[in-house]
């Protein structure tokens, strides 16, 4: 794989202005406008409403963040995985002798060179205001920020992987999207509160992910996976086995 593919691919995306101005929306303007109105709050009534930062704000704006991020990465990886074969491009690419392994390996880090940025800036805007709001509220410590800026980027970047591997093995952006995001946000969370399943809840992603989070919510939902050995494992096998199955679809799609 070449810089020139990687480069192609991310000017690609690029190019999406919707896709752009959308994932900007659901990984900065998500948490400015809530720590906004917060703030606003406090100014009007500051008997009633507390500081729009502190460590409690800190932890639900991470949250918030790899939530929307998480929408946001989902609809970024089934674009990257099937602009190729929407835009009628695919066959012109193999035409040039390039792998078809090499086309494919070339989409993730095309598409994390366009993410991480504007995850990135998300999530400098919860840091800045957890602590220049915090007012007397206790704030986090620097080694909790860097923490949760790496769980931020490991939550929404495996989920782009994911969207990747996903959207080239089903060649669909509108299935990639409703499938990724529905199971998500949707049939995981149910599935980890049927205790009848028992261990095998350990093996839902989004369990997994939460388990590595550095500042969990206090009082939140218990996580099934129980060891963080177990959920890096989990999340590896994730993101080996959609990467190669998007990775042979494309190495077997007619072009």
């Amino acid at each position: 794989m070449t810089l020139r593919l990687v480069g192609a691919e991310r000017l690609k995306l690029r190019k999406r202005r919707g896709l752009m101005w959308w994932s900007l929306v659901l990984t900065v303007g998500v948490v400015s406008l809530v720590f906004a109105i917060i703030e606003i709050l406090h100014l009007v009534n500051p008997h009633k409403h507390g500081p729009a930062g502190g460590l409690d704000a800190l932890r639900g704006a991470m949250a918030g963040l790899t939530s929307a991020g998480a929408i946001a990465a989902i609809l970024t990886g089934a674009v990257a995985g099937t602009q190729d074969v929407s835009a009628d491009v695919f066959r012109d690419l193999v035409a040039t002798g390039r792998s078809r392994w090499e086309l494919f390996a070339a989409r993730v880090p095309g598409a994390l060179a366009v993410f991480l940025p504007m995850i990135t800036l998300g999530y400098v805007v919860v840091a800045v205001c957890a602590v220049a709001l915090a007012g007397s509220l206790p704030t986090p410590d620097p080694s909790l920020i860097v923490r949760g800026y790496l769980w931020v980027v490991l939550y929404t970047g495996f989920d782009l992987m994911l969207a990747v591997g996903f959207a080239s093995l089903v060649g669909s952006r509108a299935v990639t999207n409703g499938v990724l995001i529905g199971w998500q946000f949707i049939a995981a969370p149910l599935l980890a509160q049927v205790s009848i399943l028992g261990g095998a809840r350990q093996a839902l992603y989004p369990s997994a992910l939460e388990r590595l989070n550095p500042a969990p919510i206090v009082g939140g939902e218990p996580n099934v996976v129980h060891s963080a050995a177990v959920a890096a494992v989990v999340l590896m096998a994730w993101t080996a086995v959609a990467l190669a199955a998007g990775g042979w679809r494309t190495a077997t799609r007619d072009a």
